[in-house]
């Protein structure tokens, strides 16, 4: 009984991970097909949308500073030069992407993957600190980060608003790998319909269950 309940909870799982969808969101610095873009590259899907007076509003690829960690095969670092040596004014930079949840349950979306930036830095949602943050100092490490709630339906946001703190200029740079999933819309059970599969699972163990019962009796 405990094999056919078991395969019966992996089917569900199955299942269920079936109706997930991927969200299309980019990592920074990668062109449309997702490759890591030459240094000096323009992000075709994060722009810096504020940022301290005197800093140009651009966001490109850039050879990462000797204490950064390094750019990865699916992303790489960004901010307003190509070069992570760079010293940029103290103050905030707000790097923003979009990504689109039309067709897709917002109730079931998710975020995941790692990050990191110079210095302080966090992730926002549509407006909300999610609290995936980073330190003043751990640029040389990606950290990893989840979303599960915040979302909404159609155009989503997603600033990652980095802190260059210290006195003076310095260099400042953020990277993200990123992805996620959700539900169609039109694929999400209803609960009636998912006690049923479940109530169905339970029916198919008792009768296994009294299959092998009745063949060790005869």
């Amino acid at each position: 009984m405990g094999l056919t309940v078991t395969r019966v909870m992996a089917a569900l799982a199955f299942g269920l991970s079936a109706w997930a969808n991927p969200i299309v969101i980019f990592s920074t610095g990668v062109d449309a097909g997702g490759n890591p873009l030459s240094v000096g590259g323009a992000d075709p899907h994060y722009r810096l949308v504020s940022a301290p007076s005197g800093v140009p509003l651009t966001a490109v690829a850039t050879s990462p500073h000797p204490a950064w960690t390094p750019n990865t095969s699916t992303a790489d670092w960004i901010s307003p030069g190509n070069s992570g040596s760079t010293s940029w004014p103290v103050g905030t930079y707000d790097y923003q992407t979009t990504f689109d949840l039309t067709g897709l349950d917002p109730s079931t979306a998710q975020l995941s993957g790692f990050g990191t930036s110079d210095n302080d830095g966090c992730i926002f949602l549509n407006g909300v600190d999610t609290g995936s943050c980073d330190g003043f100092a751990q640029f040389g490490t990606l950290l990893p980060f989840s979303i599960t709630s915040g979302f909404k339906p159609g155009i989503n946001t997603l600033d990652l608003i980095v802190n260059n703190g210290g006195e003076v200029p310095s260099p400042t740079g953020v990277i993200l790998e990123v992805s996620g999933t959700a539900a169609p819309l039109s694929s999400v059970p209803e609960p009636s319909s998912l006690s049923f599969f479940l109530a169905g699972g339970g029916l198919f163990g008792i009768c296994t269950l009294r299959r092998r019962l009745f063949r060790l009796k005869a």
